[in-house]
């Protein structure tokens, strides 16, 4: 070996740079601690805005379901040998796509259909809002190839949540485009944006909207 080769690097030297990157994930979001296994999303997290699966420019949702995280969202994280985080998924008993299922499995669809419709026949929405709950096979959903998201969060829509579905005519639906209004989930996106009345188009076609 001559002078101007460059040494490999040894196990102790990755074993540092696995450390070192592992520390950096502590520094950022000290509850991940930089291990494999569950985690929970808070507003530190990495995965919750623009963090990228290594070799991709797209910002990453879940691989196995292809919803965005959410803020709370219980996810199981992956680390390569250098210390770098590889892979985030969904780990709820809604969602169990880490393929480690919490243990209580996942839930049966047709008995929470059951029991939303039941809650929507108790407790209907107000008739002003026009609200539809995203039940099994709704178009809105997408497929976990291609989310649809609402525009107002940015979040991809879940089963069973409410939206108002064309949201500049709702009374007449012209389009499938949704946006959220749940409130019991924190997701009260519609009444926000008819609130501002500062869109003046509407963000799927670009029609001029009349604003009384």
């Amino acid at each position: 070996m001559t002078a101007y080769d460059t040494p490999a690097p040894t196990s102790a030297a990755r074993d540092v740079a696995s450390a070192f990157e592992r520390g950096l994930q502590r520094g950022d979001d000290p509850q991940v601690a930089g291990a494999d296994g569950p985690a929970s999303t808070t507003l530190d997290s990495r995965w919750l805005g623009s963090w990228r699966r290594p070799g991709s420019r797209r910002r990453a949702p879940c691989r196995v379901c292809g919803h965005t995280f959410r803020l709370d969202d219980t996810v199981y994280l992956r680390h390569g040998e250098d210390g770098k985080l590889i892979d985030v998924t969904h780990h709820l008993r809604t969602l169990p796509c880490s393929g480690d299922a919490p243990a209580a499995g996942p839930s049966d669809p047709q008995a929470q259909a059951a029991f939303f419709l039941g809650v929507d026949s108790a407790d209907p929405p107000p008739d002003t809002l026009r609200t539809v709950r995203l039940m099994p096979g709704d178009p809105v959903l997408g497929h976990a190839r291609q989310r649809n998201a609402c525009f107002v969060c940015t979040h991809t829509f879940r089963l069973f949540e409410t939206v108002v579905v064309c949201p500049c005519s709702p009374e007449e639906p012209g389009c499938r485009k949704a946006v959220h209004q749940d409130p019991a989930r924190g997701l009260g996106c519609f009444e926000q944006w008819r609130s501002e009345l500062t869109v003046q188009q509407c963000p799927m076609n670009f029609r001029t909207l009349r604003r009384d």
